[in-house]
């Protein structure tokens, strides 16, 4: 399996924003973060959530997931025996959706995708700014589209064919996504 696609399947997640993996020596494997999200405020973050895993193991019992709930996104964390997994949503992700998907990705980090990710060259850690999908949503403007901005994709029931080279939509429960 393409490793990049692991990561991708938990960022079509709706409402998701941001995925994040990183070792819990400071070693930054993959980073599809928000461009909100600075490098130092996010090796200062990065330090604080190894801080708190250790905390936490020294004092409770220990875990391996967390959910940070802020006022309008959520940080779930997840701990492998070496890596942390970081994902960002927002108030319309489904949580359920998200801990299926990044089980799978986390069944699938072995020590070999580890290495290919910490190989030198390696294209999955694309920097958040240049990713389309990361991007802070833009307001809804009623009317039409300025120029500036391309028309929305149309809309291909499942099943159907997508027209055009056009990508096919996802359903969730009659839903498209």
């Amino acid at each position: 399996m393409e490793i990049s696609k692991l990561f991708d399947n938990i960022l079509d997640l709706p409402g998701i924003e941001g995925v994040c993996l990183f070792g819990s020596e400071g070693q930054m494997y993959l980073n599809r973060l928000p461009s909100f999200l600075s490098n130092e405020l996010f090796a200062d973050a990065q330090r604080r959530i190894v801080a708190m895993y250790e905390t936490m193991d020294e004092n409770f019992l220990p875990c391996d997931d967390y959910m940070l709930r802020f006022s309008d996104r959520w940080l779930l964390l997840r701990r492998t025996e070496k890596q942390v997994l970081l994902v960002l949503g927002g108030e319309k992700a489904n949580l359920a959706s998200t801990r299926m998907v990044t089980n799978m990705t986390l069944k699938h980090l072995t020590p070999a995708v580890i290495a290919e990710l910490e190989a030198p060259g390696r294209g999955v850690q694309a920097p958040a700014a240049s990713s389309a999908a990361l991007k802070p949503a833009a307001p809804i403007v009623s009317g039409s589209p300025s120029p500036a901005e391309p028309a929305p994709a149309p809309v291909v029931p499942s099943g159907a064919a997508p027209m055009d080279g056009a990508k096919p939509v996802r359903m969730y429960r009659g839903r498209a996504y």
